[in-house]
């Protein structure tokens, strides 16, 4: 983006996120003090009357433009080649890419009734959800008119901590119902650092189990294990030796028959 490049990275927009990125590529050109050009409120002066201001103009709005084809995908910037300021860009990306709500919404309203945590940690599954429900509500927030959002918003974030709650995995069970049953239930920012906690109990917990675990049957084979006997004090009756019994002899005589190689216990006749 020039010179005025900025330091963060816009939101790519690939024709299916539109209000993140409408939201996101909002902030930054506020931020550029160049809105008026995005949403038309600052419109070309007369060249005739002011000639170096229409020009100073012109070089603005060209920027805005190329932070607009930047952010978005090649295919998209087709679609755009009409479009003789930054303004009409805007109008042309909402007018097309907003009026898709209905099928998307839909889509985010099955996603989110089948998202469930399962494996995810905690904080991975909050991200997910809190990102799935953040593309949700913008939807929703957009065809309502400023004076009632407030009072739907208050409503979402109560169903969004409460849909959170639900899709936790069932160790979580004591923690939530704990958190359910308050008073006043908590926001869900509160909620999350009560489950974060919980969660590092649980993996502490978990781990001492496998420790204590794989050390028992260590100790029982240690307490288990007869003692060996001393063999150097074993005398062997057939030679009189130590450190063998008569019948490991190397030196068996049979005191019966008289003949070597077995004792009498082992003797054939």
């Amino acid at each position: 983006m020039s010179s005025d490049k900025s330091d963060v990275s816009l939101i790519h927009f690939n024709g299916k996120n539109y209000f993140a990125w409408a939201f996101h590529f909002g902030i930054f050109v506020k931020g550029k003090e160049a809105w008026g050009h995005v949403d038309g409120s600052n419109p070309a002066p007369d060249k005739n009357k002011d000639k170096d201001q229409h020009a100073k103009w012109e070089v603005k709005d060209a920027q805005v433009m190329t932070w607009i084809l930047g952010s978005v995908e090649p295919n998209i910037i087709l679609n755009l080649r009409s479009s003789q300021t930054a303004a009409q860009m805007w109008t042309y990306l909402k007018k097309i890419y907003s009026q898709q709500n209905t099928a998307r919404r839909f889509q985010l309203e099955h996603e989110l009734a089948a998202f469930q945590q399962d494996s995810l940690s905690i904080s991975d599954f909050y991200s997910r959800f809190t990102n799935l429900w953040a593309e949700y509500t913008d939807i929703v927030y957009a065809d309502l008119p400023s004076e009632g959002l407030s009072s739907v918003q208050s409503i979402h974030e109560t169903t969004q901590r409460d849909q959170f709650l639900m899709k936790l995995r069932p160790e979580f069970e004591g923690t939530r119902s704990n958190l359910m049953n308050r008073e006043s239930v908590p926001s869900l920012d509160t909620c999350l650092n009560d489950l974060l906690r919980e969660e590092q109990r649980l993996l502490t917990q978990t781990t001492m189990e496998q420790r204590r675990s794989a050390s028992v049957p260590v100790a029982y084979a240690a307490q288990g294990k007869p003692r060996g006997r001393d063999m150097s004090t074993v005398q062997c009756f057939c030679c009189k030796g130590f450190g063998h019994y008569a019948a490991n002899c190397p030196q068996k005589f049979c005191n019966y028959c008289k003949k070597d190689g077995h004792i009498i216990k082992e003797c054939p006749t």
